[in-house]
């Protein structure tokens, strides 16, 4: 009676130390309110993490082309892999908790002083290993945050995709309107130098004007000539991204394309929920969590049953065979391992901590790409109307010069400065406004959405 106490007392005390080690993992990492700076407005309820990537990109031909990319760009198709490598994983380590089956059919032929004999087994053995300790539990929760792991990688695969899709759209419009200005710039020089030409033989220029005419004109082709080729390649690089060969992309025209009148920025909370890399940052402080609940469990008995069904003859004396029955069990318990336990577990917890401050630093970047993102939309969208109207006053500036000129009141620097001036404002009002376009698709990359 006092044996049987005793056991009891040991198997209790086995079972309550080992409660310890089925704890599920719970999030304790937390979001500063200032991880993006000033910029949040904490009223706000929406983030553009919320925002799909059609509803930012209205353009047809754009919604076509990013639909192209993410079915046939091997980024994507390789982070399919992953995730269903990570979901068979999880399929079998679920399977732990039920017992292996396993047919080891045996033979043997043995001949002892000129007699003959034979020997057989056909057995059905099956093996269980005990889940006492959780060892089963950790494996599968482990199993199943790495398939998380790996669907946030897609997503982010995913995102970036879109993102790079969109900006490498939105430079060809853009490369189109700068080769669209170049070319009209290119028709009123050439007119203006006929026109330089004609008083230069009537003596009312001097050869230097007509020199100066034909350098600028000539840097405005050599401009045309380096816009074209930017473009053949961008549409190269973009059907990189389609897994395409280099062809030319349709495209819409310049102002066609619809983009959000207003950004939602979203509490710093919804940070943590979209963003694909934060989510597996904090994934991967799971996956070490369930690791170092492992190392701790390997100090525990691994305790397994094992069962054997079938026919057998024994060493040859019993024929025909008879059925075969056994079931036995195993306690392993480690004693002394050279201190490979000790050091898994300490480096599980130190793994556990660099994968916590890395979740950190992530926070940290996340937050100041959308501090900086959002900062550029804003300073665009603040240029864009001063740009406008330097465009519009050095158009008007341009054409009263030259009206002057005609009426011999100014020389040909005069409109010719004018000309320069108006074809540099053009080129920068559309380069702030791609810029703004581009911080927007960071920002909404930044945020997480897809």
């Amino acid at each position: 009676m006092t044996n049987r106490i005793n056991i009891l007392i040991l198997t209790a005390a086995m079972l309550l130390s080992g409660c310890s080690l089925y704890r599920k993992y719970e999030p304790k990492e937390t979001v500063p309110d200032d991880i993006m700076g000033d910029v949040v407005q904490q009223g706000d309820t929406l983030s553009m993490g919320a925002v799909g990537w059609r509803e930012l990109f209205t353009d047809p031909l754009l919604q076509q082309l990013i639909e192209r990319a993410l079915e046939n760009n091997t980024d994507v198709r390789r982070a399919q892999i992953s995730v269903e490598q990570a979901q068979n994983d999880l399929r079998s380590a679920r399977l732990g908790y039920v017992p292996t089956l396993s047919f080891e059919p045996e033979g043997a032929l043995m001949r002892f002083n000129g007699i003959s004999d034979g020997a057989y087994i056909v057995p059905l053995r099956a093996s269980w290993q005990m889940n006492i300790f959780g060892q089963v539990t950790s494996r599968k929760r482990q199993a199943r945050a790495r398939r998380e792991m790996q669907a946030d990688y897609k997503q982010a695969v995913q995102a970036e995709l879109a993102a790079n899709v969109a900006a490498s759209y939105y430079h060809l419009v853009m490369l189109d309107r700068e080769l669209q200005i170049l070319e009209e710039t290119q028709v009123v020089w050439e007119k203006s130098l006929e026109s330089m030409r004609v008083l230069y033989e009537a003596g009312l220029y001097q050869s230097p004007a007509v020199y100066q005419m034909e350098a600028s004109l000539s840097t405005v082709r050599s401009g045309i000539v380096e816009v074209r080729s930017s473009r053949v390649i961008a549409e190269s690089a973009l059907c990189l991204l389609l897994s395409e060969p280099p062809h030319h992309i349709e495209r819409a025209a310049y102002g066609d394309f619809v983009m959000p009148e207003r950004i939602h920025v979203g509490l710093p909370v919804r940070l943590l929920q979209a963003r694909p890399d934060v989510r597996q940052a904090a994934r991967a402080i799971e996956v070490a969590y369930y690791d170092t609940q492992q190392a701790r469990q390997s100090f525990f008995p691994d305790i397994t049953l094992d069962a054997t069904l079938g026919w057998s003859n024994g060493e040859g004396t019993v024929n025909p065979a008879q059925l075969l029955a056994k079931l036995a069990g195993s306690l392993v318990q480690p004693i002394f391992t050279q201190g490979r336990l000790k050091a898994r577990y300490r480096n599980a917890r130190l793994e556990q901590e660099r994968a916590s401050l890395q979740f950190a630093q992530v926070l940290l970047n996340a937050g100041n790409e959308v501090y900086k993102h959002l900062h550029i939309c804003k300073k665009t969208e603040e240029k864009s109307g001063y740009l406008a109207s330097t465009v519009r006053s050095l158009h008007e500036a341009y054409v009263g010069t030259r009206e002057l000129m005609n009426n011999g009141t100014n020389t040909y620097v005069e409109v010719l400065k004018a000309q320069e001036d108006l074809l540099s404002a053009q080129i920068t009002e559309v380069e702030n406004r791609y810029e703004g376009i581009q911080a927007l698709i960071n920002l909404y990359n930044a945020l997480g959405g897809f």
